[in-house]
């Protein structure tokens, strides 16, 4: 390989995506280290063990290698499905180890500021680790929630330093405001993305035996500023709703992009609610993304908000809309039953259909509006 022309070379390293691959041949000779470093360490995928997390701090200490680090992702699990387990059916686990990786986990996050470099951060939380022998171990909920906690923040402190642009959450397991009391810390967030996928009622309901345990959707998101540009916030494995979300403090003047899936409406609109926070963002919003989100009912004798009444005032205060995307145009409504949790609650077919031809209608108007923009440019 030493006499390739060294354009032929760099085309060979553009072309791999293992990363056990580019470190093989960043050993290949002087010009592929040179060649392939950066690739190979763009990347750092910090696994749930104490092995992984130290490894990434050998990186850090390494300025020659942490200078070329854009991303993190702890914990990646390609093509797995989110079990939270109930009490009972969790493996025996090392309490001295459980304990033992969360400090060097903690270490680790808190130092990522460390890579000057660093553009995007994702978190991903499994309820198991692996441990020193390379067993997978199902996690007891409250060290799984512990786990979580410690991870968040550590994150949060790193951030108050670090260059880290785009921070993702997946699989949270939302409780008390109170535990999350480090977030305020932050006053003002560098991040221009943040997204959140919440773990859904239905799941923490086969955990905890609680219909109504979830915490507030609030109590993660960046305090008020003028640097978040897009925020995503998603429950993939059914719906979610909080009682107790309280957004009426959080203002983001640059925002220009908000995805929701599965999150449920509030019945009456207030300062705290969904609903209210996207009309609050009327003058920056350029993008709406609307997934299978419902509208609450709260009992079967109570007034719907209609589907139809919330498109009609989208299409009234939301003039800066450029695009809505609506995964299903039929948004549903959910009810909140004592023995099965939030279960769909099925309007009357002519309000169905009313609900489609007022968001149709509010469809059209964006589009109109987008051609005009695009126009007159």
């Amino acid at each position: 390989m030493k006499d390739l022309p060294i354009e032929l070379v760099g085309a060979v390293v553009e072309s791999v995506t293992s990363t056990s691959d580019l470190l093989s041949l960043r050993s290949v000779n002087a010009t592929c280290h040179r060649l392939v470093t950066p690739h190979a360490f763009r990347k750092i995928n910090i696994h749930n063990s104490i092995q992984s997390a130290q490894d990434c701090q050998s990186i850090l200490a390494s300025p020659s290698l942490a200078t070329h680090v854009r991303e993190i992702i702890y914990d990646p699990r390609d093509h797995a499905q989110f079990c939270l387990l109930p009490v009972g059916a969790h493996d025996a686990c090392d309490e001295l180890e459980i304990a033992d990786l969360e400090v060097v986990l903690t270490e680790t996050l808190c130092a990522l500021s460390g890579f000057t470099n660093l553009e995007s951060v994702s978190l991903n939380f499994w309820p198991s680790f692996r441990s020193q022998d390379g067993t997978e171990v199902q996690e007891h909920p409250f060290w799984f929630t512990n786990r979580q906690i410690a991870v968040l923040h550590a994150m949060h402190y790193a951030i108050k330093s670090s260059p880290v642009r785009s921070l993702t959450l997946n699989n949270v397991v939302l409780i008390s405001s109170a535990c999350y009391d480090f977030v305020s810390s932050v006053t003002d967030s560098p991040l221009h993305h943040f997204s959140m996928s919440v773990v859904a009622n239905s799941e923490l309901g086969a955990w905890s035996g609680s219909k109504a345990l979830n915490g507030p959707l609030s109590s993660l998101l960046p305090l008020s500023n003028a640097n978040l540009k897009s925020l995503v916030l998603r429950s993939p494995q059914g719906l979610y709703h909080s009682l107790n979300t309280q957004l009426h403090s959080y203002d983001y003047p640059a925002l220009e992009t908000l995805v929701l899936e599965n999150i449920i409406f509030d019945h009456t609109p207030s300062a705290d609610g969904i609903e209210e926070f996207i009309v609050r963002h009327k003058a920056s919003l350029r993008r709406l993304e609307l997934h299978a989100c419902t509208s609450y009912v709260p009992s079967m004798s109570t007034p719907i908000r209609r589907w139809s009444t919330i498109w009609k005032r989208f299409e009234e205060e939301l003039e800066s809309l450029r695009e809505i995307v609506v995964g299903n145009v039929h948004q549903g409504y959910a009810l909140l039953d004592g023995a099965s949790g939030y279960i769909p609650h099925l309007p009357l077919p002519a309000l169905a259909g009313e609900d489609e031809k007022d968001y149709l209608q509010f469809s059209n108007h964006v589009n109109l509006r987008s051609v005009l923009a695009r126009t007159c440019l």
